[in-house]
């Protein structure tokens, strides 16, 4: 697989990544252990490097199944990022909650040293605060923590993980030099970050992880007006009327260019967000072996010819698609 370098911290990280919240048992509906290690593996003998976890994905268990993984491979030959969940487990906090609610510096600390043990291992690639706000750009105590654990070895890059309809909230913070890393949502219908995030991470050589490049799955599976998701699958209660209908709407306009582009949807989606050198990594999730295979097969495939390329981007620039509330696939 192809490795690009993650902005200044110097770690080589395969294009595509492998994300994990799918793997939870608990948002996306049940899930098989065995199956879910199967999905890793496969990536990871696929030339992926790069595991993208949190401590909220199954309460934790998510993370034990990763230190399963690593006790399987040497420690240096994956980069392994996790996140710290918010103390008042409010994922986008408007701008007048205070960030002591959030990100108390013990919390940060206790957080990591939890996640340090259900991993299994001494130190994480990069820790990541998993949300922010913009109204806290003032703020130093959570620097200093996430400094201080880096200087101990505990981790070794500081990142934030930007809300879904946030993109340029840790703004601030990269222009700050604060942040070595930020996670964003990009896609075909998220172009946003393109503008107002990507040009400042690169000024300050900030590397970027983009998420969500299937939209949640809207991109690349068959979705249809009135349809239900199964229980226990988040889809199925935290979206609002009319949200499936435009998803569907959505992409049957980038259908038309997904067909112009020979290629099959995830490797169009996938294909897209790469096409932006100032990516580092982009993170499908799947908990299929066979889906993760074939996501890291894009590495390395077949560019977007440019004329495809915009025209995906005029859809966007035209609001005929969007950026919305994603989730993580």
């Amino acid at each position: 697989m192809k490795r690009r370098v993650l902005g200044r911290t110097g770690i080589e990280v395969g294009e595509v990544g492998i994300g994990t919240w799918e793997l939870s048992g608990d948002v996306w509906g049940a899930k098989d252990d065995n199956v879910s290690l199967a999905a890793i593996r496969a990536g990871l003998d696929a030339g992926a490097n790069l595991v993208d976890t949190a401590a909220d994905y199954g309460n934790g268990h998510v993370e034990e199944l990763v230190g399963r993984l690593l006790a399987e491979r040497p420690r240096d030959e994956v980069v392994v990022a996790t996140k710290v969940r918010p103390e008042c487990g409010v994922w986008a906090p408007r701008p007048e909650r205070p960030i002591a609610e959030f990100f108390r510096p013990e919390w940060i600390r206790s957080e990591c040293e939890a996640s340090l043990r259900r991993l299994g291992t001494d130190h994480v690639d990069l820790l990541f605060l998993h949300t922010w706000n913009r109204s806290w750009g003032h703020e130093d105590d959570w620097f200093g923590e996430m400094a201080a654990l880096k200087a101990a070895g505990k981790i070794r890059a500081i990142g934030i993980s930007v809300a879904d309809e946030g993109v340029g909230d840790a703004n601030v913070q990269i222009a700050r030099g604060q942040v070595d890393v930020v996670q964003v949502v990009h896609s075909v219908f998220q172009q946003e970050p393109e503008h107002t995030l990507f040009p400042l991470a690169d000024r300050h050589s900030v590397g970027v992880i983009s998420r969500s490049p299937f939209s949640s799955g809207a991109l690349v599976q068959e979705w249809s007006a009135g349809m239900t998701f199964p229980e226990g699958d988040w889809r199925a209660t935290w979206a609002g009327p009319g949200w499936v209908e435009e998803q569907v709407r959505m992409r049957e306009q980038v259908d038309e260019v997904i067909a112009a582009s020979g290629l099959d949807r995830p490797a169009f989606c996938l294909a897209y967000v790469l096409g932006d050198d100032r990516v580092a990594a982009v993170l499908p999730g799947s908990a299929d072996p066979d889906h993760v295979r074939a996501n890291c097969a894009a590495s390395g495939g077949p560019e977007l010819d440019p004329a495809v390329r915009e025209r995906a981007t005029a859809l966007w620039r035209e609001r005929r698609i969007h950026g919305t509330f994603n989730g993580s696939g």
